[in-house]
């Protein structure tokens, strides 16, 4: 049979009721050996035990304590876990059943199907069934309450009242085929209306030769209204020598999901993903399929930057000449990993700007990945509207984009796009084909552009991906991609680039563009270290222009040692990209890209050996780095760099870094720089010192967000694009176990950043650094948001004065343990426990509580209390209270003055975590 159940676990101060608590402390104390959590989980549903020895030869009547917890007839709003997969929050129905001490849940046909119950492989089972059990199997009547094992074979019902939960198991011969992490859409949390500010300041001052003040501020702002959110994108940039200031408006638009196409719809200013076609900055009308709404079994980018920064760099990544990314970095090697994604295609320009001025830039390779579909799976995509690319703001033709992309089996996945504009159309077609030998992608894209006053110009482009993971021999080619193109074929960018050239009468003759482009990435394991090795080589139509970029090296640690050794190089010869022609007739008509500039060959080479290792055992010791560096080419110089960094705080929310460096070759070239970082509760917060030679900068830097919403203002460490809410009113001090840091404020409320949208996120409140009179009724809560929404996940909290009372009866004897404390109100608010101490919360500052043990009028006894005042600001442990326990009510007496009371001690109740106690 199945076994309908219902318990509860003991919350921080959770006495409620308070027999809870006590049938625990007698099932432990009558189990030698047993701890109290084994104890709680085993909640029987009957028990019987001898009660004498526990009352000091006091009858106490203990028969509440022989069942199980019950439920009362009601509807409820729980979760729903089929198979320990959840499923959402919905009503059940509890109804009472004849001969069940206890209500049961009440289920429909449609609520079954829903959760993936499928009725008719019930009725048939395995296929082996006589017509008769078919019939016995058949759900007859519209509703089935209590028991599901008497109409589906093996199933089982297990209700947790105190975590608001019903759990199910069924056979999976009887459940639908759904992937692992389904969450139905009808559970998607389309969230509250909320507006959103994330922000990155970075901003340094320069004192010396040449003074200056640079400063950066990046904005992602929006404001969610229904299943509508609008959104910007931003960065404002100003120097104090030149007074300019600059701002850029990288992506405006509004957003919602169509989950029935799997899909979002988005209308303003936004980029193409690049993923089969060129990625390219429209301002329109985009419905494009969103593998996130998917399970996380069927889904799969930007990449991480890595780079070299000598002292306290100002590092800028910018993407088809918007800037996307800037920051400040410490001295060593930087990484970069949570760059907002702003298409799948077009190379990062990284700019490291070096406290003298000085600057390094490179390119990152950021070319789409084809991925194979899952059979059956269908992705598109269709945008249109007007072309608003950096570097064509001339030109700004209308264009339309649509792509498509379909698994037909486990082998081959096939793919195709179209872009059309003013004078130019491109199709594109190809296939993925997933193999043993690794997975191969072939992409075949053909363009016709019509030039003003000039012949068309049509071509070809084939390219050509390969990918594989070599396992046995710790080899993983990453990936290797080669594309060709023929002299008459143009992207949709140089296309326009080219009709603005033919309009105004230009040479095309020497027009750069690309020609042929090689990308390699591979990466070697040996012994315990990874050998690695990435190169990049473009030539252009048009010139002899050519760039290559390559690098190398080997990592590795022993015990607690980690290095590594690394060769970089990059060559440009020739023309190396398209000069803007800005004469007084273009800047007063249109500004175009020209024929590509020529510039004389140059060639960087750079190699790098860096060692890090803990100055001591102590979990917070600090790491000494050390860098030696050799470059070669334009910019020669040897530097050695020894540094030392480190985290301090009770949470590691403090960072710090101090580090000199020499030019081994420049004697006078010399740097200190120190860095302090303070991750608060609302705000992460850094700053810096460098100097070099006759130079000294400061620099500060802030990043954070603000969620303005019914509730109030919530300042927050950091937003994502999808958003939980904490609301767990009084549980101030409170911390979210999936937000490092993050905290309840006064107001009630914490901001959780980056749940994954369409995906389930359970978000666990722990009540340490809350006060002692808080008790909370759940500590966990399930959400799978929509993207870009903003979740409120609720907490339900009680509050009131935690108080111990030591008192004795009026003879001297202690209180019978387990005995019932009710107050004024007849309301239970505790019981009795061991050595005569009274644990009683919820109650008012001054008032009389009942103790009783029997229902004869010797059988109880009265106390009068008044509770010691409050401290304003402190936080209040359970308060600790001297008392008498008087016969009938006209001998109740308010406590003398000179009643003990203290706030915590050794004799106070200390909460060691959520289910354990110390008295």
């Amino acid at each position: 049979m199945t076994s309908l159940r219902t318990h509860t676990r003991l919350r921080r101060n959770g006495f409620a009721p308070a027999q809870r608590l006590l049938s625990t402390l007698i099932l432990g104390a009558l189990t030698p050996g047993a701890s109290m959590a084994a104890a709680m989980a085993a909640s029987p549903a009957e028990a019987t035990f001898e009660t004498d020895f526990l009352s000091a030869g006091k009858h106490v009547d203990m028969s509440r304590f022989a069942k199980g917890n019950v439920v009362l007839p009601d509807t409820y709003r729980v979760d729903i876990i089929v198979n320990q997969n959840w499923l959402g929050r919905e009503d059940v129905t509890f109804k009472d059943m004849p001969g069940s001490a206890s209500a049961v849940p009440c289920f429909d046909r449609a609520t079954l199907a829903k959760w993936g119950i499928n009725l008719d492989k019930v009725a048939r089972g395995d296929g082996t069934r006589s017509d008769e059990e078919v019939q016995r199997y058949t759900f007859a009547s519209d509703t089935l309450c209590g028991d599901l094992d008497t109409f589906i074979p093996g199933a089982t019902l297990h209700f947790d009242a105190s975590a608001s939960a019903l759990n199910i198991t069924v056979p999976q011969l009887f459940m639908d085929n759904s992937a692992r992490g389904y969450v139905d859409p009808s559970q998607w949390d389309k969230g509250i209306d909320a507006g959103l500010l994330a922000y990155n300041f970075v901003s340094s001052h320069t004192a010396g030769p040449r003074s200056s003040t640079q400063s950066y501020l990046g904005l992602n702002a929006g404001v969610n209204l229904g299943e509508w959110h609008l959104r910007h994108q931003g960065s404002l940039q100003w120097n104090s020598r030149s007074s300019s200031k600059n701002y850029q408006n990288t992506a405006t638009y509004v957003q919602r999901d169509i989950p029935a196409l799997k899909a979002q719809l988005m209308v303003g200013d936004t980029f193409t993903s690049g993923q089969i076609a060129d990625s390219i900055r429209v301002r329109g009308v985009s419905l494009y399929s969103d593998p996130r709404m998917y399970p996380q079994s069927q889904q799969g980018y930007a990449p991480v930057v890595r780079g070299v920064a000598e002292g306290n760099a100002r590092v800028a990544i910018r993407q088809n000449g918007y800037v996307i990314y800037e920051t400040t970095v410490a001295p060593g090697p930087f990484e970069i990993n949570d760059l907002f994604p702003t298409g799948y295609g077009g190379d990062l320009e990284v700019t490291v700007t070096e406290t003298d001025g000085r600057k390094n830039t490179f390119l990152v390779p950021y070319t789409a990945v084809p991925q194979l579909l899952r059979p059956g799976q269908t992705q598109f995509s269709a945008t249109a509207g007007q072309l608003r690319q950096y570097g064509t703001q001339g030109s700004t033709p209308w264009v339309a984009q649509g792509t498509w992309q379909h698994g037909f089996n486990n082998t081959f996945t096939g793919f195709g796009a179209v872009t059309a504009s003013q004078g130019y159309t491109q199709l594109n077609a190809g296939t993925a084909i997933n193999t043993r030998y690794g997975t191969l992608a072939l992409n075949l894209s053909a363009s016709n552009t019509q030039l003003p006053n000039a012949k068309s110009l049509q071509g070809q482009s084939l390219g050509l991906t390969f990918s594989k993971n070599f396992n046995n021999a710790g080899t993983n080619l990453s990936l290797g991609a080669y594309r060709y193109s023929t002299s008459g074929y143009l992207g949709l960018l140089d296309a326009v680039n080219m009709r603005d050239i033919a309009r105004h009468g230009g040479d095309l003759s020497q027009y750069a563009h690309q020609r042929s482009r090689l990308d390699l990435n591979i990466s070697q394991k040996i012994g315990q270290g990874q050998l690695f090795f990435s190169g990049s080589s473009t030539d252009y139509w048009g010139g002899s222009g050519r760039q290559i970029s390559y690098s190398a090296g080997y990592s590795s640690s022993f015990k607690s040692v980690s290095w590594s050794v690394s060769a970089q190089r990059t060559r440009t010869q020739g023309t190396s990209y398209n000069a803007p022609l800005q004469t007084q007739a273009d800047l007063a008509d249109d500004i175009f890209y020209g024929p590509g500039r020529v510039t004389p060959s140059t060639t960087d080479n750079r190699i790098m050996f860096t060692l890090s290792m803990p100055l001591g055992t102590a979990p917070k010791a600090p790491t000494l780095n050390t860098y030696l560096t050799n470059t070669t080419g334009s910019s020669p110089s040897k530097s050695v760099q020894v540094g030392v960094s480190g985290t301090a705080g009770k949470n590691n929310n403090i960072t710090y870094n101090a580090s000199a460096n020499r030019n081994i070759d420049q004697s006078s070239s010399q740097y200190f720089n120190a860095n302090l970082g303070y991750q608060a509760s609302y705000a992460n917060l850094r700053g810096g010192y460098s100097r070099s030679g006759n130079a000294n900068q400061i620099s500060a830097s802030a990043d954070g967000g603000v969620i303005i919403h019914a509730g109030g203002v919530q300042f927050a460490q950091q937003l994502g694009d999808t958003i939980g809410l904490v609301e767990a009113p009084g549980a101030a001090g409170a911390s979210i176990s999936n937000a490092v840091g993050v905290r309840v404020g006064n107001n009630g409320y914490a901001v959780v950043p980056y749940l994954m949208p369409y995906q389930l996120n359970t978000v666990n409140l722990d009540p340490k650094g809350a006060s002692d009179d808080l008790e909370l009724k759940n500590t966990s809560a399930t959400v799978a948001p929509r993207l870009g929404a903003v979740v409120k996940l609720k907490y339900q909290t009680e509050s009131g004065r935690a108080v111990i009372i030591k008192a004795t009866q009026p003879n001297g004897e202690p209180l019978p343990f387990a005995a019932d404390v009710l107050d004024d109100q007849g309301k239970s608010v505790g019981s009795v426990g061991q050595a005569s101490k009274l644990f009683v919360r919820g109650i008012a500052d001054r008032g009389s509580l009942l103790v009783k043990w029997g229902d004869s009028a010797d059988s109880e006894c009265r106390i009068a209390y008044q509770l010691p005042s409050l401290e304003k600001g402190k936080q209040q442990n359970a308060a600790v209270v001297q008392g008498q326990c008087a016969q009938g009510n006209a001998s109740a007496m308010a406590l003398p003055a000179h009643a003990s009371a203290s706030h915590g001690g050794q004799s106070g109740l200390t909460v060691r975590d959520d289910n354990n106690l110390t008295w």
